[in-house]
């Protein structure tokens, strides 16, 4: 074979695969907004420490069921993933395939569950830490997975196995030993879950695109049902709304929630 002959075969080559490129990225976008909070700023009590006061008191742990930024009043722990029904598939993202059989810690750090809210897939394993000089005890009653009770000695840890299905909804973590550590545990079998930060933000990066459901929920009222978005008044039965994600970024918006509306 010639120069002359291999020149345009590779050039064919670039020229597929450069096509195949920007056919991909236009498969996939983002979606990304805010939670805030429409009212007075709650309180965050201190939380009656009963067990290895010495220890623990130090750490003066708060209820973390609302927390609200005093600043930009951005609502932290609300908790948005993609619905998927049952038997139904979801392409994913090459860019997860790295983390699909991780380990995620779930720490029992100064007499609190660290995250608060642990998101994991099937496929990936739980590894629950404990640096604390206490003994702690961790507990999910979980639906679809067998439910587990691990206790982890002071500066030891241990690894759960993978989970096997989705859960419906995030489950309950507690420790027995300190009855105020309580934090949830969200499993499902893909990668799109956020979580809000301090500001209330979120963002579900590389979804494909199209008409998708997505789920809020916060661990208060459960599902997010009664809201504000931009200015006009929304109800998500069941938490739910549909949005249609488009290549590159899609606007969630600001969404405004009431005290009523997350008791």
């Amino acid at each position: 074979m010639t120069r002359r002959s291999i020149l345009p075969s590779v050039w064919a080559t670039l020229i597929i695969a450069l096509i195949s490129a920007v056919t991909s990225a236009a498969d996939w976008g983002s979606l990304k907004g805010r939670f805030v909070l429409n009212g007075p700023l709650p309180e965050q009590p201190k939380l009656q420490i009963s067990k290895d006061v010495e220890f623990c008191g130090k750490y003066e742990p708060r209820s973390e069921k609302l927390m609200v930024h005093r600043e930009d009043r951005g609502i932290a722990n609300v908790v948005v993933w993609l619905d998927i029904k049952p038997g139904e598939k979801v392409a994913i993202h090459p860019s997860y395939d790295e983390a699909a059989t991780a380990q995620i810690k779930l720490a029992n750090k100064g007499c609190r569950f660290d995250p608060h809210i642990c998101v994991l897939r099937t496929g990936q394993t739980l590894l629950i830490d404990n640096p604390d000089q206490v003994d702690h005890n961790t507990a999910a009653g979980l639906d679809k997975n067998d439910p587990f009770n691990a206790l982890t000695p002071a500066g030891k840890s241990s690894e759960r196995p993978r989970f096997k299905q989705a859960e419906r909804l995030p489950a309950q973590v507690q420790c027995s030993i300190h009855p105020w550590m309580t934090g949830w545990l969200v499993v499902k079998d893909h990668p799109y879950v956020a979580v809000t930060d301090e500001h209330g933000r979120f963002e579900l990066k590389n979804l494909p695109t199209g008409e998708h459901t997505f789920v809020v929920w916060h661990e208060q009222p459960g599902y997010v049902q009664e809201v504000t978005r931009g200015a006009q008044s929304e109800s998500w039965k069941r938490g739910k709304i549909t949005i249609r994600v488009s290549a590159g970024e899609t606007d969630f918006g600001e969404v405004r929630l009431t005290a009523d509306a997350l008791k």
